[in-house]
């Protein structure tokens, strides 16, 4: 996967060895083979700092796949900055809120939002995410069949988000295609297209919640006052908004399509976990440390060395979580299953970025996996059939068609 040197001369800035090159795609890369965690695990027979000449979307940049090299950047936002602004390209000025702001700017905006995202606020919200995984479940239950991807692991965390946000149900086809769109699509113009359809809607929905907010969490932000000093401006609320957006759709969604391939795989696992639901929580979070889905972004603040390697201010720098995960330095046998492994993951981040909404993923896919294997059994790839996926800056399933026998 290295790069020749004449090859890497022509693509690569002057301190970058050429000995550290992937001369291609990290989509490339992480696409090699029918499991994407596999190729990706294939970064960690090298030193675990790698400069890729497209890490993402025609970007060049590096690629930290070490767990502890990963760890280690989340946590220093002094040299990998947040600060990415991964919306200039379409002309939009602000940014994500607050995953695109550092410390102490990050602290102000997560101490707004934080309150809503407790264990016990989730909690609170179990009735209506559990009533949403019924639904969908309910329209292909007596089938005995169902193409798990398009028929609930992209609608289940949509249903959910227009609920926390107080949107109509009628944007969720809306909502859906976008979605789609911006996670899929090769053509960038098209991606694009749908950036701004998203940008365009959120808009309207923000001017709308300043006047009369319609959720707990909308009139918190609206009321909200940044470190005490002025309100929240319409920008603000916008960079909140279209976060919560692609935030709680894509992850959540990749995440359940993983778990549930390992479980059509697994039948005495999924016997396992019904018998015993007080594994559950373990479950839960060794898929999630297995199935890392995320590739955040960084950019370099300052020029600097990193466990060796020079990197100078304004590289790009993307912090793997699918390969930290199945990294054999952090973890022994990494790519086996073992739900009752101890020990963290960075699947949700560490640092001041930790993900705000992981104690409602978490509850989303433990409620999920649940209600599967309590409805039922023999849970299965269709016979004949096979899955489809992409890799790339967000790991997923785009197909699995599944079957099952009936509890």
């Amino acid at each position: 996967m290295t790069a020749s040197p004449d090859t890497a001369a022509s693509a690569v800035p002057g301190h970058v060895p050429a000995e550290r090159v992937i001369d291609m795609s990290y989509e490339a890369y992480t696409s090699a083979g029918d499991d994407p965690y596999l190729a990706v695990a294939k970064l960690h027979e090298g030193t675990g700092i790698d400069w890729c000449t497209d890490v993402l979307f025609g970007t060049p940049g590096w690629v930290i796949s070490r767990n502890a090299y990963v760890q280690e950047a989340f946590s220093d936002w002094e040299t990998f900055s947040s600060d990415y602004r991964a919306l200039e390209p379409l002309g939009i000025t602000w940014k994500l809120n607050p995953l695109e702001f550092d410390p102490p700017e990050h602290h102000y905006y997560r101490f707004i939002l934080n309150p809503f995202f407790t264990p016990a606020r989730v909690r609170e919200m179990d009735a209506p995410v559990q009533a949403a995984c019924d639904e969908l479940i309910d329209r292909f239950a007596a089938r005995g069949s169902c193409e798990f991807i398009s028929e609930f692991a992209e609608m289940f965390p949509s249903h959910v988000f227009l609920d926390l946000m107080g949107m109509p149900k009628d944007k969720l086809e809306d909502f859906l295609e976008w979605e789609r769109l911006m996670l899929r699509e090769k053509d960038m113009m098209k991606r694009a297209g749908a950036m701004l359809s998203v940008l365009r809607y959120m808009e309207e929905f923000v001017r709308q919640q300043r006047e009369n907010p319609t959720t707990e969490l909308l009139r918190g932000m609206v009321g909200a006052t940044y470190n005490k000093e002025r309100p929240l401006t319409e920008e603000e609320l916008l960079g909140m908004c279209y976060l919560f957006y692609i935030g709680g759709l894509d992850t959540v969604y990749s995440v359940l399509g993983w778990v549930m391939r390992h479980l059509a795989g697994d039948v005495a696992l999924q016997d396992r976990l019904r018998d015993n639901p007080d594994l559950l929580p373990g479950a839960v979070e060794e898929f999630m440390r297995a199935f890392g889905v995320a590739t955040p972004t960084r950019r370099v603040r300052r020029d600097c060395e990193f466990h060796g390697v020079q990197m100078k201010a304004g590289d790009v720098v993307v912090l793997s979580t699918p390969a930290a995960s199945r990294d054999p330095l952090a973890y022994d046998e990494p790519h086996r299953i073992d739900i009752e492994r101890k020990g963290r993951h960075v699947s949700f981040a560490t640092g001041p970025h930790i993900c705000l909404g992981m104690h409602l993923a978490r509850r989303e896919i433990r409620m999920v996996i649940e209600t599967f294997l309590a409805r039922f059994r023999n849970i299965r790839i269709a016979e004949g059939e096979q899955y489809e996926y992409h890799s790339g800056g967000v790991f997923g399933i785009d197909r699995l068609p599944l079957e099952w026998d009936p509890v």
